[in-house]
């Protein structure tokens, strides 16, 4: 009796592969709709018939000032956003669908991901021109002549490709990625202050010898652009190497930000940017401050919180002198960004409290009273808060719009961030509200609209005094210290009433 072997199962074919999944894609959603793609083509044509005429004075002014430091700085600051928004994307990823199917598939990993690749370079190329532009649009004479116009976008495209590259680099390599974050706060908190070293000095402009001429720059963008873009195809040709959990982790963070943005919930983003931070720190060891019995264990979470994440205090620095750029502009605009700039830095350790928020099972291992976490999670945002208002209000103070302790009124007001902070930090969007209201658009939660004043209106309430001394002290008039005390009673009392309140006094969970 002889025996017989099964044949050995030959592995199918890419093309095979790939053509299955496509039918089967189009088995379950179908093909592309005309009414769908009709859809978006008219969202175009009207963004551009509505936003063209506006953005285009924005990129091209009528007259041109010169170029400025201003101008510069905000240059910088918008590829440095684009760069942190390529960042928080991946910018390499894949639908959550093909990450499921098509990643473990014997598809070959350099043909699934290319379109990303391109459509990162090409974006990036887009942005840098469009920067690039805006900045001729200010420095060049007029008329300007078609060398200058093409030189300021070819640089601009160069340099916007180029971050780009340093954010496809640091997708795969979480140490370079944290270095790159941290350089890039740095940067900008560098390019404010500088903005406002130019505001205290009475304004500064480079002179025009200083600056490279249209032929300089075309030969620079002409050297530098092709090096570029040899650099992206030798990104295409390592795709086939990467990793994929990075891309796999990639794809699922930017599915969660794309469902966030869909169903309208912001305070999804920010825990989502959260975790995924904390699932990239590897190796984290057990701090002494644990093991402190004289620190409170909520107070070493929060310290520890602040100081495993050093990326937010240049960010800190850079919004903390962003008042003193906007101190000659209108007073409401200059109220927002004091209030709105000290809540978020009272936010800095507002994922533990939204933790504790979501899930109290450790606070009541603990054995704490809601009195005793509230008490403690106010200690360290009320000492950012303070150290922010100070330096906000100190260096408007330096540039001669505002006369008197400033400084000490923006200390004494941020334990009312802080507990402003605190009530934000709670509750979401989605556990606000969820009565529809009707536009003309189609319904739009009410959760969002409450969630995007949550926090502001209790900040607004506690810093009153401030308020109020912003829209009447200005120089040359002096800012007196009674309301500087004014100020320090209503932060103690607004700490009391969150601190004191009956049911504050209970064990958490009971």
């Amino acid at each position: 009796m002889t025996t017989t072997h099964a044949p050995a199962p030959t592995p199918a074919a890419p093309a095979d592969v790939r053509r299955h999944i496509r039918r089967m894609r189009v088995a379950a959603v179908g093909r592309v709709d005309p009414s769908s793609v009709y859809c978006v083509l008219l969202a175009i044509v009207m963004a551009v018939v509505l936003f063209g005429r506006p953005l285009g004075v924005v990129v091209w002014p009528a007259d041109a000032a010169g170029l400025s430091v201003p101008v510069l700085v905000g240059a910088g600051l918008v590829l440095l956003a684009f760069v942190g928004v390529l960042r928080r994307l991946g910018p390499v990823v894949v639908s959550r669908a093909d990450a499921t199917w098509l990643l473990p598939a014997p598809v070959p990993r350099r043909t699934l991901l290319t379109p990303a690749l391109l459509l990162t370079a090409l974006s990036a190329t887009v942005v840098g021109g469009l920067v690039g532009l805006a900045v001729t649009g200010r420095a060049a004479e007029r008329p300007a002549t078609s060398n200058v116009v093409v030189a300021g976008i070819a640089a601009g495209a160069t340099v916007g490709l180029l971050l780009a590259l340093l954010a496809v680099h640091a997708q795969t390599r979480p140490r370079s990625g944290r270095a790159i974050d941290l350089t890039t706060g740095a940067v900008a908190a560098a390019l404010v202050a500088v903005a406002v070293g130019e505001r205290l000095a009475g304004g500064y402009a480079p002179p025009r010898d200083l600056l490279p001429t249209a032929s300089t720059m075309l030969v620079a963008a002409g050297v530098a652009f092709p090096l570029a873009l040899a650099a992206v195809a030798s990104v295409w040709w390592r795709l086939g190497s990467w990793p994929t959990h990075r891309i796999a982790e990639a794809s699922a963070a930017t599915g969660s930000y794309a469902d966030a943005v869909y169903s309208i919930e912001p305070s999804f983003l920010s825990e989502q940017s959260s975790r995924r931070y904390w699932r990239s720190r590897t190796g984290l060891r057990t701090s002494r401050l644990l093991r402190d019995r004289r620190v409170p264990p909520l107070v070493a979470q929060d310290l520890l919180q602040v100081r495993r994440r050093p990326g937010r205090l240049p960010w800190l620095v850079g919004t903390a002198l962003a008042p003193a750029v906007v101190a000659d502009g209108p007073v409401w605009l200059l109220i927002g960004v004091v209030l709105v700039g000290a809540l978020a830095a009272a936010s800095a350790t507002s994922e533990a409290t939204h933790a504790d928020a979501s899930n109290p099972a450790a606070l009541r291992l603990l054995g704490l009273t809601f009195r005793q976490v509230y008490a403690q999670r106010l200690v360290v945002p009320a000492g950012i808060a303070a150290l922010w208002g100070a330096l906000a209000l100190g260096t408007v103070q330096a540039t001669d719009t505002l006369s008197g302790p400033w400084w000490a009124l923006g200390l004494v007001a941020g334990p009312g961030a802080a507990v402003a902070a605190l009530y934000r930090a709670k509750v979401s969007a989605s556990s606000i509200g969820h009565i529809f209201i009707d536009t003309p658009l189609g319904g739009f939660p009410s959760g969002l609209l409450l969630w995007l004043v949550n926090g502001v209106d209790v900040v607004a309430v506690l810093a009153l005094p401030m308020v109020i001394a912003l829209v009447t002290s200005r120089a040359p008039e002096q800012l007196s210290w009674s309301s500087v005390a004014v100020q320090a009673a209503l932060s103690v009392a607004g700490c009391l009433v969150l601190l004191l309140r009956r049911s504050t006094a209970r064990t958490v969970g009971v």
